[in-house]
């Protein structure tokens, strides 16, 4: 099967993250999964509007990450993964296609269920207020540490250059999450999520640590499996006619490359 991962920020500047992924899906995918990384010609060019930008930016490639998945199926990819951990246009997608298409929050958070019964988030600056949105969202709310369930990296921008800097501040903001009662903590950003499954980092002093990049392409897998055995309809209630009028209408944009 091939699967098309969707990222949000252009191609060139990604390298690493692209071999990573890789590198860590040729860990858990079946032999016969082709990962396909995608992205927008425009997307989040530069990752410090990730950060300063937070919720406009979010809003601004949303439409292209959508695009993305639609892009998937007309090119007969079996499904799609949103690779932003908001999942941006995910519950708009669940209605146009007829693919499997997940997001890292979604499967993050079930596999965070599976594996731990109190959940803390650690993000980027300035997202909390999205995650915390996302916690109400899927309804998690009771399965949540009660204080400040999802806390935000806490470098100044210029740290993030630095991946040992990362790597050493989330430890610390997960490991006061724990100290609060959280038994397994989700790291809302798919670009350092993947960083720590790529260096081996699964747990905070054996607290687990769910990567919701290699989680929601192995759920995209799982549901594919379960498509091809009669056991997965998609929810799609816009007919074709009425969605590719809206994307004439609306929609001036490129595809993903």
């Amino acid at each position: 099967m091939k699967i098309w991962y969707e990222f949000p920020r252009p191609a060139t500047g990604a390298e690493g993250f692209y071999e990573r992924l890789k590198s860590n899906w040729r860990k858990v995918g079946k032999p016969d999964s082709e990962l396909v990384i995608k992205a927008p010609v425009k997307g989040t060019s530069e990752f410090r509007y990730s950060i300063v930008g937070h919720m406009y930016a979010d809003m601004l490639r949303t439409i292209e990450m959508v695009e993305g998945a639609l892009q998937a199926e007309r090119e007969g990819y079996d499904a799609a993964v949103i690779g932003c951990f908001g999942d941006p246009g995910l519950d708009v997608l669940e209605a146009l296609v007829d693919i499997p298409v997940t997001g890292p929050a979604k499967a993050g958070i079930l596999m965070g269920q599976a594996v731990g019964t109190r959940m803390a988030f650690v993000t980027l600056p300035h997202w909390e207020k999205k995650v915390e949105r996302i916690i109400g969202t899927y309804g998690i709310q009771n399965l949540v540490i009660g204080h400040r369930p999802c806390r935000p990296l806490t470098l100044p921008l210029e740290g993030f250059r630095d991946e040992n800097q990362i790597i050493d501040n989330f430890f610390e903001i997960g490991r006061g999450a724990i100290r609060e009662g959280a038994d397994v903590i989700i790291l809302a950003c798919v670009n350092t999520s993947t960083l720590l499954t790529f260096k081996g980092l699964g747990d905070i002093d054996g607290t687990p640590v769910v990567d919701g990049a290699i989680v929601a392409l192995k759920m995209a897998e799982f549901m594919v499996d379960f498509k091809k055995a009669g056991l997965w309809k998609s929810k799609k209630t816009i007919p074709d006619d009425v969605r590719e009028a809206l994307r004439q209408g609306y929609y001036h944009g490129l595809g993903s490359i």
